[in-house]
């Protein structure tokens, strides 16, 4: 009973994960295809159900990830969880029990291998986008086990190869480490480190110089054991540093200076604590607490000239920000559930968080309650809760001039779920959900290009000040796994996400009314293995602008740009399809695994905006516009070699 999931959500293997067509071996990049979440070619963040990815909590073997992603200036083109190391995934997508807090939408969870699956072996792997190297083994006769990896990617070398390495230079590297050891058959410790480090320099004529680099550090402890039968805990402290440095320096149309220098750090300590009692055959206790120290720094300076016109004159107006805090703060958490088996048949688990999260020091206390009725093949899901989450010491928005932290934002979850086991090894899942959200923080975005390196200062920057939220949809999944053989999925998502803005009701971002995806696998043999993955959703909405002529008084004419209704025009549709074929040699002592991918293989045009061409010819306002293109047809080619 214990070990029954309450949360519907979807588990993947190692083996799912290497089966699925890739960009770049990104762990998150390969699950975004998965129900419920949305995400375009260039970031490997995902909304999920019309949620920003802030909003999910990522754990990898117990400890929270703060902002894990490579390349933030790109909005985080890659994600820092190895994606070979990861031997199991769980991603829910609502409705999820109380020992998960300080979060509005979902849950991601990570695991590398268990110490009995940690086999000596070293593996070596080279492709287009980056090398890797990872070693595990055994010591203490068996007892012990470690692993470790290390990836090195090189988008440098790739854009050089291109022709494009003149305007921009990413670089990235990161690696995980783990040493497990069984103190007796019932309790296990292990040491983890994870450690990333990336930079980016970009140099373009007309615009200034960015120099950013970006470190995370993640050192913890867990410990996982049973008391005889009845009880079982695990523990984690952990220890967190970043850091985000990044300068800008020029001009823009070699007229308008920018100077700009932005430092933030981030130290935490963390300790979570979870404990589960059987209290008999049909009663289940879990209990836990979790709490932190964290001290944050951030300086910001910024010297920025921009065009204005007043009174019909063109002038060059100096806008300045200068600011440097240390906000500190020590959130805590705890919650008890209670998991029910009154009948064979039924599961049910109330359960109460209490968070003293934010700066007000308020305890906001959050029921839930989860319960799943199986009726011979057919389970019936229900879940019901609030959700709160703080806003992170490292998430006040100074370059926005935001100055201090708002309180805790509140959700409301709604979900009703059937899942089907059906002949022939087929499933079938239909969930229906509504998240209603509610003391929502002030948040800002660019409304004509999301992927600007400068983003403050550009004339597209927007605050919103939602009074509230509201995401629906119902969401269907068939599946059929013959055999290791032969699998594939396909799934329909209708959905809505939207919030409430100064009375009007806007969609989010990445609103996708209708989203079809399809995935297959076949291995006709041990040596080879072919999967296809196919992808569909209807446009996003996107800011609509229009442009007039206006005679400033000397008598020149100027193009200047009105702002529509935000999120009121649409993208035109997205779909793609990519493919991977996967070759295994199999030797004495080794194996070696070689691969293609192919990405957008029909080379679909998708957008994320669209780009304007402007010309003035007397009168007369000319504006051309072209779609901002998402990625092109791409193949990548990697090999791996275990041994």
């Amino acid at each position: 009973m214990g070990n029954q999931p309450l949360a519907a959500g979807a588990a993947l293997t190692a083996a799912d994960l290497e089966a699925l067509p890739q960009l770049g071996e990104d762990l998150y990049r390969t699950i975004a295809r998965l129900p419920g979440l949305a995400a375009d070619d260039f970031t490997a963040k995902f909304w999920l159900r019309g949620a920003p990815n802030s909003q999910v909590l990522a754990r990898l073997d117990g400890v929270d990830l703060i902002e894990p992603f490579h390349l933030k200036d790109i909005d985080g083109a890659l994600s820092i969880v190895d994606l070979p190391s990861v031997a199991r995934l769980d991603l829910v997508t609502g409705g999820f029990t109380s020992d998960f807090g300080d979060r509005l939408a979902g849950v991601l969870t990570m695991e590398t291998a268990s110490a009995s699956a940690l086999v000596p072996r070293t593996s070596l792997g080279l492709s287009l986008t980056g090398l890797r190297a990872a070693n595990q083994g055994a010591f203490a006769a068996g007892r012990g086990h470690w692993l470790i990896a290390a990836r090195r990617g090189y988008p440098d070398l790739a854009l050089k190869v291109q022709g494009r390495d003149d305007e921009l230079d990413p670089r990235y590297y990161d690696v995980t480490a783990k040493i497990a050891y069984a103190l007796t058959p019932e309790h296990t410790v292990s040491f983890h480190v994870l450690h990333a480090d990336d930079t980016l320099k970009f140099h373009k004529t007309d615009d200034p110089d960015l120099n950013s680099s970006y470190r995370s550090d993640y050192v913890w402890a867990r410990w996982q054991g049973k008391f005889g039968e009845r009880l079982s805990g695990e523990t984690v402290l952990a220890f967190t540093h970043l850091d985000w440095h990044r300068r800008g320096l020029g001009q823009f149309d070699q007229r308008y200076a920018l100077n700009l220098r932005d430092d933030r750090d981030l130290d935490l300590v963390t300790l979570r604590q979870d404990w589960s009692l059987h209290l008999g055959e049909k009663a289940l206790l879990r209990t836990g607490f979790d709490v932190n120290s964290g001290e944050a720094g951030y300086r910001y300076d910024l010297e920025r000239d921009e065009s204005v016109i007043v009174n019909g004159v063109q002038t060059t107006a100096h806008r300045s920000a200068h600011l440097k805090l240390s906000p500190q703060r020590t959130p805590a958490g705890a919650y008890v559930a209670l998991r029910l088996h009154p009948t064979s048949a039924l599961v049910i688990e109330p359960g109460l968080r209490l968070d003293r999260r934010d700066q007000s020091g308020n305890v906001g206390v959050s029921p839930r309650l989860n319960a799943v009725l199986t009726l011979g093949r057919t389970s019936f899901r229900a879940a019901w809760g609030l959700y709160r989450q703080s806003q992170g010491l490292h998430e006040l928005a100074i370059e926005d001039g935001e100055r201090s932290f708002h309180r805790s934002e509140e959700a409301e979850h709604r979900i009703l779920g059937v899942e089907q086991s059906l002949p022939a090894g087929f499933t079938l899942r239909l969930e229906a959900y509504e998240r209603r959200s509610s003391d929502l923080r002030p948040h800002w975005e660019n409304l004509d290009n999301i992927y600007n390196l400068f983003p403050e200062v550009q004339t597209d920057r927007a605050r919103f000040d939602p009074s509230g939220g509201r995401a629906r949809g119902v969401e269907l999944l068939l599946q059929q796994r013959l055999s290791p053989r032969f699998t594939w999925n396909a799934s329909y998502a209708l959905a809505r996400a939207e919030e409430t803005v100064a009375g009007r009701t806007i969609p989010r971002a990445r609103d996708q009314r209708h989203t079809l995806y399809a995935d297959a696998s076949y291995a006709p043999s041990p040596k080879w293995r072919f999967s296809a993955a196919w992808q569909f959703h209807t446009g996003w909405p996107i800011t609509p602008f229009t442009y007039n002529l206006v005679t400033i008084n000397n008598g020149r004419r100027v193009a200047v740009r009105t702002t529509g209704a935000a999120y009121s025009a649409t993208l035109p549709d997205y779909h793609r399809l990519d493919l991977r074929a996967t070759r295994v040699w199999q030797f004495k002592r080794s194996e070696v695994r070689a691969y293609l991918d192919l990405f957008n293989v029909y080379d679909r045009v998708n957008s994320y905006g669209n780009l304007r061409d402007i010309t003035i010819q007397g009168t007369t306002l000319t504006v051309k516009e072209r779609p901002r293109e998402l990625l092109p047809f791409l193949p990548s080619v990697g090999a791996a070699w275990e041994f």
